[in-house]
């Protein structure tokens, strides 16, 4: 399983042309804010000095520090916008690139297996992708610019007034430094943790607002909501604590820099009585000492995002390889071998957590073209065969062999078909090109064309949630529909009738086995009327 922190590094490489001109352009408007303070208060007390005597005044240049400070002024707010547009594109990038390999990653893992399915770590998965936006975008671009703002600062001091440096270094460097460890280890730790309290906080409650429409549970729901509140409070007092914590760090932080501008205004006053500044000079530099701090004292925030990025990243990898991910048993041979057939091999499965296994040495033969009936009591594993045999779970042991067939020529029909919030068109052909003839005659074999003809738009009616919702029965008809138009060779369908009234089941199995009858169709379903009319049949029983 790839590293998704060498992943993120990776993709940030990959942009490193857009975030360096980010980094440019964020600097460029840092260098340009300070600098128009600074030559704004040189500006106005250089005319205030010039005031103060008519000859002075008159021969005073007005025009070229106007200029400078309208330039200025254009530079930072044109350096801003550049900024913003150049780093959120290289983070939007960067994410949408991580979100599409870690889907990829996913998509090739067993979902039955993992705990990605849950409802609570699917949701925390996509916040966590969404807290990675700030690693680059409010740590590393922040911490850049407070980098490269004292090492200008400080090169200015040296030329303009060396004597300041001994007293200007230690309180810069530990402002810069020591104050964003400390914050990280006084502070982060403890949002973090805070974040994580949250966020189940809020799937417990989300859980239990799902359930109070159940009222016979009632009383254990009155202790639950019991048991969030005291955790709330709880929770809430900690927040506070980390509040104090991070307001105290942050004061500090702010009490060495004003510090560090008392020592700046106090050596400029006293380089000005020596005549070595003039007063102009010596306001600017204090105001470019006021503007270099507010920059600087965005070093702590900016650890806490990395902190909080650095944490989304490890706990991404964290559930990804929570299950490892198993070896494909499934064998192909569908080149030199015409006839289809699928040939399991000592087959062994259990689910995690659960002693008793679900298959042990089990061993089949399926020849086609036909149909094969699983059979047995539910729980017995018919789904799970599918599964198996389709790639969605992967076995601990034993072998599937499927001659004829490629692994792209498969399809699993589930017990729940999932409905796309699009058009009935989008949802029958899922992104293939198919003409609307063959629409027609895919509805005809499910006897759902008469259903979709009644529709508002016809193909074009939207489905899913907030629109129109077919009922059970006509989602298991879209299901069968979609695997006519898709065309595999070897099809899984599990409980494709159910829901459906027996006359209307009977009609479409009758239709579709001439439809399929060059392909291998393995079907469970509980049915018993259909058993008789099977090629072959599998019987399940417990492991």
């Amino acid at each position: 399983m790839p590293n998704v922190k060498r992943l993120y590094l990776k993709l940030l490489l990959q942009e490193r042309k857009m975030a360096l001109l980010a980094i440019i352009l964020a600097v460029l408007t840092a260098y340009s804010g300070i600098a128009l303070l600074a030559v704004s208060g040189w500006f106005i007390s250089a005319a205030a000095l010039a005031g103060l005597s008519a000859v002075a005044a008159h021969a005073f240049n007005f025009f070229a520090p106007g200029a400078i400070v309208r330039g200025l002024s254009i530079s930072r707010t044109a350096g801003r916008y550049g900024e913003r547009l150049s780093s959120h594109e290289a983070t939007f990038r960067i994410i949408s690139h991580l979100r599409a390999n870690l889907f990829r990653l996913i998509s090739r893992m067993s979902w039955s297996e993992q705990q990605l399915n849950r409802h609570e770590t699917s949701s925390r998965l996509l916040q966590d992708i969404q807290n990675i936006e700030a690693i680059y975008l409010s740590a590393i671009l922040p911490a850049a610019v407070s980098f490269l703002v004292m090492i200008a600062y400080l090169i200015t001091l040296y030329i303009v007034l060396p004597s300041l440096l001994p007293w200007v270094i230690a309180p810069l460097l530990f402002a810069t430094f020591v104050m964003p460890w400390l914050y990280s280890h006084r502070v982060l730790a403890s949002e973090t943790k805070l974040h994580q309290q949250h966020s189940q906080q809020w799937l417990s409650a989300s859980a239990l607002l799902s359930c109070m429409r159940t009222l016979t549970l009632f009383e254990r729901l009155r202790d639950s909501g019991h048991f969030l509140q005291q955790q709330a409070q709880e929770t809430d007092q900690e927040e506070a604590t980390a509040v104090q914590r991070q307001q105290a760090v942050l004061l500090l932080t702010q009490l060495i820099l004003i510090i560090m501008t008392v020592l700046v205004f106090w050596q400029g006053l006293l380089a000005f009585q020596h005549e070595q500044l003039d007063g102009a000079y010596a306001f600017m530099l204090l105001l470019l000492t006021l503007g270099s701090a507010e920059v600087l004292l965005s070093n702590c925030p900016a650890l806490a995002n990395l902190g909080l990025g650095l944490a989304a990243l490890g706990r991404l990898q964290h559930s990804l390889i929570a299950t490892p991910e198993q070896p494909d048993t499934r064998h192909f041979n569908h080149t030199s071998s015409p006839k289809l057939s699928v040939q399991i091999n000592h087959l062994e499965y259990s689910y995690p957590q659960q002693h008793r296994p679900v298959f042990e040495q089990f061993n089949a033969q399926i020849k086609g073209p036909g149909w094969v009936w699983l059979s047995g009591r539910s729980g017995v594993g018919k789904s799970t065969l599918l599964a198996l045999i389709y790639g969605q779970l992967k076995a601990k042991n034993g072998t599937i062999d499927v001659n004829g067939i490629s692994a792209e020529q498969i399809r699993l029909m589930p017990q729940r078909i999932d409905i796309l919030r699009t058009t009935l068109r989008d949802n029958l052909t899922l992104n293939l090109t198919i003409n609307e003839p063959a629409l027609w005659r895919a509805l005809q074999l499910v006897e759902l064309d008469h259903w979709a003809k009644r529709l508002p738009q016809g193909l074009d009616t939207w489905l899913g949630e907030g629109e129109w919702q077919p009922s059970g029965g006509e989602r298991k008809r879209i299901g069968l529909a979609r695997l006519i138009l898709q065309d595999p060779k070897l099809i899984l369908l599990d409980e494709p009738t159910a829901g459906l009234d027996s006359a209307l089941a009977e009609k479409i199995y009758r239709e579709l086995r001439t439809h399929w009858s060059d392909k291998i169709i393995i079907c469970s379903s509980h049915e018993l009327h259909f058993t008789a009319t099977q090629d072959q049949s599998i019987e399940l029983t417990a492991g």
